[in-house]
Protein backbone atom coordinates (compact mmCIF):
# COMPACT_ATOMS: atom_id res chain seq x y z
CA UNK A 1 0.00 0.00 0.00
CA UNK A 2 2.58 2.74 0.89
CA UNK A 3 4.31 1.83 -2.18
CA UNK A 4 1.60 2.30 -4.32
CA UNK A 5 1.30 5.90 -2.54
CA UNK A 6 4.86 6.76 -3.08
CA UNK A 7 4.70 5.50 -7.14
CA UNK A 8 1.75 8.16 -7.39
CA UNK A 9 3.23 10.61 -5.45
CA UNK A 10 7.03 10.40 -7.86
CA UNK A 11 4.10 9.94 -10.75
CA UNK A 12 2.75 13.18 -9.80
CA UNK A 13 5.63 14.96 -9.48
CA UNK A 14 7.31 13.46 -12.49
CA UNK A 15 3.90 15.02 -14.70
CA UNK A 16 4.24 18.00 -12.48
CA UNK A 17 7.63 18.93 -13.09
CA UNK A 18 7.51 17.98 -16.94
CA UNK A 19 4.25 20.09 -17.27
CA UNK A 20 6.87 22.76 -15.44
CA UNK A 21 9.24 22.28 -17.98
CA UNK A 22 6.89 22.53 -21.28
CA UNK A 23 5.10 25.34 -20.27
CA UNK A 24 8.49 27.17 -19.66
CA UNK A 25 9.50 26.27 -23.12
CA UNK A 26 6.26 27.85 -24.32
CA UNK A 27 6.51 30.96 -22.66
CA UNK A 28 10.43 30.93 -23.78
CA UNK A 29 10.58 30.53 -27.33
CA UNK A 30 8.56 32.62 -28.32
CA UNK A 31 10.13 35.49 -26.58
CA UNK A 32 13.42 34.24 -28.23
CA UNK A 33 12.12 34.46 -31.53
CA UNK A 34 10.50 37.68 -31.12
CA UNK A 35 13.37 39.55 -29.34
CA UNK A 36 16.25 38.22 -31.06
CA UNK A 37 15.15 38.56 -34.11
CA UNK A 38 14.16 42.19 -33.69
CA UNK A 39 17.11 44.51 -35.31
CA UNK A 40 17.57 47.91 -33.16
CA UNK A 41 20.15 50.66 -33.62
CA UNK A 42 21.70 53.43 -31.31
CA UNK A 43 21.44 56.94 -31.99
CA UNK A 44 22.18 59.24 -28.98
CA UNK A 45 22.81 56.57 -26.27
CA UNK A 46 19.49 55.58 -27.26
CA UNK A 47 18.13 52.14 -28.09
CA UNK A 48 15.79 52.20 -31.39
CA UNK A 49 13.84 50.00 -32.87
CA UNK A 50 11.12 49.69 -36.11
CA UNK A 51 7.69 50.91 -34.66
CA UNK A 52 5.62 51.51 -37.55
CA UNK A 53 6.12 51.77 -41.66
CA UNK A 54 3.80 52.84 -44.13
CA UNK A 55 4.70 53.28 -47.44
CA UNK A 56 8.41 54.91 -48.20
CA UNK A 57 7.88 56.09 -44.20
CA UNK A 58 9.66 54.49 -41.47
CA UNK A 59 9.48 55.51 -37.63
CA UNK A 60 12.34 53.98 -35.25
CA UNK A 61 10.99 54.54 -31.29
CA UNK A 62 13.01 54.22 -28.26
CA UNK A 63 12.38 53.96 -24.70
CA UNK A 64 13.44 57.66 -24.03
CA UNK A 65 14.73 59.36 -27.33
CA UNK A 66 12.87 61.71 -29.78
CA UNK A 67 10.69 59.52 -32.44
CA UNK A 68 12.72 59.16 -35.77
CA UNK A 69 11.32 59.03 -38.80
CA UNK A 70 13.04 58.14 -42.11
CA UNK A 71 11.51 58.73 -45.43
CA UNK A 72 12.83 56.54 -48.31
CA UNK A 73 13.38 58.83 -51.64
CA UNK A 74 15.47 55.62 -53.96
CA UNK A 75 18.93 55.29 -52.60
CA UNK A 76 18.77 58.66 -50.36
CA UNK A 77 16.85 58.86 -47.05
CA UNK A 78 15.32 62.10 -45.31
CA UNK A 79 15.79 61.70 -41.45
CA UNK A 80 13.18 63.81 -39.21
CA UNK A 81 14.10 64.12 -35.52
CA UNK A 82 12.66 66.70 -33.61
CA UNK A 83 11.16 68.26 -36.37
CA UNK A 84 14.32 69.37 -38.35
CA UNK A 85 14.67 67.61 -41.18
CA UNK A 86 18.28 65.78 -42.48
CA UNK A 87 19.06 65.30 -45.83
CA UNK A 88 21.33 62.46 -46.69
CA UNK A 89 22.46 61.42 -50.37
CA UNK A 90 24.04 58.20 -50.98
CA UNK A 91 27.33 58.64 -53.29
CA UNK A 92 30.30 56.32 -54.72
CA UNK A 93 29.79 52.51 -55.92
CA UNK A 94 29.42 49.42 -54.18
CA UNK A 95 33.37 49.14 -53.53
CA UNK A 96 33.75 53.21 -52.18
CA UNK A 97 30.04 53.99 -50.35
CA UNK A 98 30.12 57.47 -48.76
CA UNK A 99 27.14 59.83 -47.80
CA UNK A 100 26.13 63.55 -47.75
CA UNK A 101 24.60 64.71 -44.87
CA UNK A 102 22.89 68.15 -44.84
CA UNK A 103 22.05 69.46 -41.80
CA UNK A 104 18.98 71.81 -41.31
CA UNK A 105 21.45 74.67 -40.65
CA UNK A 106 22.94 73.86 -43.84
CA UNK A 107 25.80 72.30 -43.16
CA UNK A 108 27.46 69.76 -44.63
CA UNK A 109 29.39 66.15 -43.35
CA UNK A 110 30.60 63.55 -45.46
CA UNK A 111 30.36 59.96 -43.90
CA UNK A 112 32.35 57.07 -45.64
CA UNK A 113 31.28 53.34 -45.11
CA UNK A 114 34.78 51.03 -44.35
CA UNK A 115 33.72 47.59 -44.22
CA UNK A 116 30.68 48.53 -41.83
CA UNK A 117 32.57 51.02 -39.88
CA UNK A 118 31.24 54.87 -40.72
CA UNK A 119 33.56 57.96 -40.51
CA UNK A 120 32.31 60.73 -40.78
CA UNK A 121 34.41 64.35 -42.13
CA UNK A 122 33.36 68.38 -42.04
CA UNK A 123 33.31 70.38 -44.61
CA UNK A 124 37.07 70.85 -44.78
CA UNK A 125 37.98 67.03 -45.01
CA UNK A 126 39.14 66.69 -41.17
CA UNK A 127 37.89 63.56 -39.62
CA UNK A 128 34.96 64.65 -37.18
CA UNK A 129 34.77 62.86 -33.36
CA UNK A 130 31.93 63.97 -31.40
CA UNK A 131 33.02 64.08 -27.82
CA UNK A 132 30.41 64.33 -25.80
CA UNK A 133 30.38 65.54 -21.99
CA UNK A 134 26.72 65.18 -19.80
CA UNK A 135 25.22 66.90 -16.09
CA UNK A 136 24.03 65.77 -13.21
CA UNK A 137 21.00 65.40 -14.65
CA UNK A 138 22.04 63.57 -17.98
CA UNK A 139 21.71 66.94 -20.06
CA UNK A 140 24.44 67.77 -22.68
CA UNK A 141 27.16 69.93 -21.69
CA UNK A 142 28.53 72.32 -24.77
CA UNK A 143 30.36 74.87 -24.71
CA UNK A 144 29.55 79.05 -25.15
CA UNK A 145 28.15 79.75 -28.26
CA UNK A 146 28.40 75.95 -30.05
CA UNK A 147 25.19 74.78 -31.53
CA UNK A 148 24.51 70.76 -30.79
CA UNK A 149 24.85 68.99 -34.11
CA UNK A 150 23.82 65.40 -33.90
CA UNK A 151 26.51 62.63 -34.79
CA UNK A 152 26.71 62.42 -39.07
CA UNK A 153 27.21 58.49 -38.76
CA UNK A 154 24.22 57.60 -36.10
CA UNK A 155 22.33 59.81 -39.07
CA UNK A 156 23.30 57.10 -41.72
CA UNK A 157 22.79 54.37 -39.32
CA UNK A 158 19.41 55.53 -38.82
CA UNK A 159 18.55 55.99 -41.95
CA UNK A 160 19.90 52.46 -43.13
CA UNK A 161 18.28 49.26 -42.11
CA UNK A 162 21.70 47.51 -43.61
CA UNK A 163 23.78 49.39 -40.13
CA UNK A 164 21.12 48.07 -37.93
CA UNK A 165 22.12 44.84 -36.25
CA UNK A 166 20.05 42.16 -34.52
CA UNK A 167 19.79 42.43 -30.63
CA UNK A 168 21.00 40.66 -27.63
CA UNK A 169 23.34 37.75 -27.20
CA UNK A 170 21.06 34.48 -27.92
CA UNK A 171 24.41 32.24 -26.97
CA UNK A 172 24.03 34.07 -23.78
CA UNK A 173 20.47 33.87 -23.22
CA UNK A 174 20.42 29.42 -24.00
CA UNK A 175 23.71 29.88 -21.75
CA UNK A 176 21.43 31.08 -19.26
CA UNK A 177 18.82 28.48 -19.74
CA UNK A 178 20.75 25.54 -19.47
CA UNK A 179 22.62 27.13 -16.40
CA UNK A 180 19.32 27.80 -14.74
CA UNK A 181 17.98 23.78 -14.94
CA UNK A 182 21.29 22.82 -14.49
CA UNK A 183 21.36 24.49 -11.30
CA UNK A 184 17.73 23.92 -9.99
CA UNK A 185 18.15 20.47 -10.63
CA UNK A 186 21.69 20.30 -8.78
CA UNK A 187 19.73 22.04 -5.63
CA UNK A 188 16.27 20.48 -5.94
CA UNK A 189 16.99 16.22 -6.99
CA UNK A 190 19.12 13.56 -5.35
CA UNK A 191 18.44 11.60 -8.37
CA UNK A 192 20.70 14.31 -10.05
CA UNK A 193 22.91 14.89 -7.36
CA UNK A 194 23.72 11.03 -7.44
CA UNK A 195 24.14 11.62 -11.15
CA UNK A 196 26.88 14.27 -10.29
CA UNK A 197 28.55 12.05 -7.75
CA UNK A 198 28.61 9.63 -10.49
CA UNK A 199 29.98 11.44 -13.25
CA UNK A 200 32.94 12.40 -10.69
CA UNK A 201 34.19 9.16 -10.98
CA UNK A 202 34.79 8.95 -7.90
CA UNK A 203 33.45 5.89 -7.33
CA UNK A 204 36.18 3.58 -9.37
CA UNK A 205 38.86 4.10 -6.71
CA UNK A 206 36.82 3.77 -3.82
CA UNK A 207 34.69 0.42 -3.18
CA UNK A 208 30.99 1.04 -2.52
CA UNK A 209 31.60 4.20 -2.56
CA UNK A 210 28.69 6.70 -1.68
CA UNK A 211 27.37 10.05 -1.93
CA UNK A 212 28.40 11.76 1.68
CA UNK A 213 26.33 14.76 3.52
CA UNK A 214 29.02 17.33 2.06
CA UNK A 215 28.09 15.81 -1.65
CA UNK A 216 24.73 17.03 -1.18
CA UNK A 217 25.43 19.69 0.67
CA UNK A 218 27.95 21.11 -2.09
CA UNK A 219 25.54 20.62 -4.72
CA UNK A 220 22.78 22.47 -3.16
CA UNK A 221 25.49 25.42 -2.91
CA UNK A 222 26.75 24.52 -6.59
CA UNK A 223 23.15 24.97 -7.44
CA UNK A 224 22.30 28.19 -5.68
CA UNK A 225 25.52 29.54 -7.95
CA UNK A 226 24.15 28.27 -10.91
CA UNK A 227 21.09 29.56 -10.40
CA UNK A 228 23.39 33.37 -9.62
CA UNK A 229 25.44 32.66 -12.89
CA UNK A 230 22.07 32.01 -14.97
CA UNK A 231 20.67 35.53 -14.11
CA UNK A 232 23.79 37.04 -14.68
CA UNK A 233 23.53 35.92 -18.22
CA UNK A 234 20.46 36.00 -18.56
CA UNK A 235 20.56 39.94 -18.56
CA UNK A 236 24.24 40.02 -20.54
CA UNK A 237 22.40 38.41 -23.68
CA UNK A 238 19.52 41.47 -23.43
Amino acid sequence: MNNSVSLRRIKVSTLLAIAGILLFFMLVVPFFHSYFSQSVFYFEQYKYKQAHEQDHVTEYRSLSGPLIKVHKEGSNRKVTINNEEYAIRKLGDPFNIKYEVAYPNGKLFEVNDYSGLLVSYDENGDWFVQITAFDSNGQKILPKGEVELLNPSGLVTAAYSEYHEKQGEPVFFVFSILLLIYGWCGYRYEKFQNFLFKMSFYWLWVKEAEPSDFHYFMCKVGGIAAMILSVVSFFKSL
